[in-house]
């Protein structure tokens, strides 16, 4: 998204200061911009200066008059309420500095000062004047177009937003309560510059629009369900889409209101405003809720872990974490809160946790590939169920460059793999109690099902009914897939006869070019004498395949669910005594 939103406001400068080097800088540093600076080397003469001008900023040398300068700061905001105050010191002088915060100073610079400083602190207050005047002057079209109109009110205190994600909740929630839109979604770019568009806001959802998306694909979403794609763009500033539903009596949005167009030149300006915001403030930013960083953080350090990934082969991931409370809360502590805890403590530090509204996460993993990310998935996912049983926590991880090569792509690919571990069969079936014998038994019985194969996704069990070959050829496909990805973890059960673990304990051997082979004997254990199970864990996916040999035929069930391997290969752990997970 640009964010060369008008906010040039030429500033008038006063400058109290006597240093001839600090008046030389200050001149030449904004000779060429179209700002006024007027300098006063005495006292008396900058209050003059000060009264007659009304600037909007001034700089005001601390210790001129031998220290009389401190005073003077109250006299400024006297005679111009309006003024932005710098109070301008030296090293031997910083007590000086904290004295002027309390007599309302906005910052103070310790001379000799650089050009950059003043540049820096300039943008700071033109930024400030920007919003305001922009603010006043959507209150003031909505007062002369509809004064009466509510929702243009709302509207303009969006610009208040701290957030643009914040801004468009706001927005949503407006267009289907006050405008009366049965599905409001508001799309914002994924990454700076990217063309990836992502749902910032939800509201109404008769249906589930994508999360993430390019503009064709919205639009053909669009057409598909009779819905409205409307840009949110004015002149050439462009910040996003909204996807609307029609209103209660059936009118396309536009129709049934008529300020709509206003409505969306207003949170166009308050979006790119507090994009602007953002972009000035990265580096610093801290969730002011949490102790985790804020979405805009998050996007400018995983654009740069990408451009490092890209230059000099190195991997990385993500995962994002999503909350929602179950039952009454048993602390006082704020959800959002304790999952920031509790993420903070099952990651390095070097990882980076930043919050993306009230119920989600994303969390940054530099240097770990996939193994590494399910690893901490479930540390994450465990720390959590040791903290708290009040909270259900759905984790997808994405590696790149296995899962995509950019941002939006690999968030993409992290929100549907946590979206897909909500339904996974481990919850829907009650497995977590089951030994493994029975969480065996129980998929079969339960996947075996027409309407279990047909209403669920990769990620959830399918069942095969195969001769042992065909499935010993199936599972050995497997685990060379996972192979040529790089690093992988395999494990296998095996049991007299001919069986999946055997076959690839034959096949392999041994641990080689990454991938570490486990092979666990089963066959003495109860309900395990004729157990298929195979569990694999690779730089893209996670994979398992359990289930019995009932002669020369095998019914097993297979899945991309990394919640039913990590259980599979806990129960296998619990069975045989011994640790195939870290």
């Amino acid at each position: 998204m640009s964010t060369d939103l008008d906010i040039r406001h030429d500033l008038s400068v006063v400058a109290i200061i006597s240093r001839s080097a600090e008046i030389e800088l200050m001149s030449r540093t904004l000779a060429p911009t179209s700002d006024r600076l007027s300098v006063a080397t005495d006292l008396a003469e900058g209050l003059v200066k000060v009264s007659s001008q009304a600037p909007d900023v001034a700089f005001v040398e601390l210790t001129l008059g031998d220290g009389a300068g401190l005073a003077v700061l109250h006299h400024v905001r006297a005679l111009a309420p309006n003024v932005t105050v710098f109070a301008l010191t030296t090293a031997d002088h910083l007590e000086l500095g904290i004295q002027a915060a309390s007599l309302g100073s906005a910052g103070t610079l310790v001379m000799p000062l650089s050009g950059d400083e003043i540049l820096n602190a300039l943008s700071t207050v033109r930024a400030r004047l920007a919003e305001k005047l922009e603010r006043q002057r959507l209150q003031r079209a909505a007062l002369l177009t509809q004064k009466q109109s509510s929702v243009v009110e709302l509207v303009a205190e969006i610009a208040e937003a701290d957030t643009r994600r914040d801004a468009a909740e706001r927005l949503a929630e407006v267009l289907v309560d006050s405008v009366g839109v049965s599905l409001s979604a508001v799309y914002l770019p994924a990454a700076e510059g990217s063309r990836q568009l992502m749902r910032s806001a939800l509201r109404g959802a008769p249906v589930d629009p994508p999360t993430f998306c390019d503009e064709m694909e919205l639009l053909n979403f669009a057409r598909e369900r009779d819905l409205e794609v409307v840009r949110l763009a004015l002149r050439r500033q462009q910040s996003g889409l909204l996807l609307l539903g029609k209103t209660n009596d059936g009118r396309e949005a536009a129709d049934a209101f008529p300020l709509l167009g206003l409505v969306v030149a207003q949170a166009t300006t308050a979006l790119a405003l507090i994009g602007a915001r953002e972009q000035s403030n990265r580096g610093s930013m801290k969730d002011p809720s949490s102790s985790a960083y804020t979405f805009s953080y998050f996007v400018d350090v995983a654009g740069r872990e990408i451009d490092m990934a890209r230059r000099h082969g190195r991997r990385f991931s993500l995962a994002t974490i999503g909350i929602q409370q179950r039952g009454q809360a048993s602390t006082a502590v704020e959800p959002t809160v304790q999952v920031a805890d509790n993420v903070l403590s099952a990651v390095r530090d070097t990882d980076v946790l930043a919050r993306v509204d009230a119920n989600e996460f994303y969390l940054l993993l530099p240097e770990t590939g996939g193994l590494g990310a399910h690893s901490c998935r479930r540390r994450v996912l465990a720390e959590i169920a040791r903290a708290t049983s009040t909270l259900s926590v759905a984790v997808g991880v994405a590696t790149f460059p296995h899962d995509g090569n950019d941002l939006s792509r690999l968030l993409r690919v992290a929100k549907h793999r946590a979206e897909a571990s909500q339904g996974s069969s481990v919850g829907r079936l009650g497995l977590a109690s089951l030994t493994l014998p029975a969480m065996v038994d129980e998929l079969l019985n339960q996947v075996a099902l027409p309407s279990e194969m047909s209403e669920h996704g990769l990620e959830h069990p399918r069942y095969i009914e195969l001769p042992a070959m065909d499935v010993v050829s199936l599972a050995l496909g497997a685990v060379a897939e996972a192979a040529q990805g790089g690093q992988a973890r395999v494990v296998a059960a095996v049991h007299p006869g001919i069986n999946v673990g055997g076959a690839v304990r034959a096949e392999y051997g041994h641990d080689a070019d990454g991938v570490r082979f486990d092979v666990v004997e089963v066959g003495a254990l109860p309900g395990c004498a004729n157990l298929e199970f195979l569990c694999i864990i690779a730089e893209h996916a996670a994979y398992g395949l359990v289930g019995r040999a009932e002669g020369n035929i095998v019914r097993a069930v297979h899945a991309a669910d990394s919640l039913l391997v990590d259980l599979a290969l806990q129960k296998l752990s619990d069975a045989a005594h011994v640790r195939v997970i870290d």
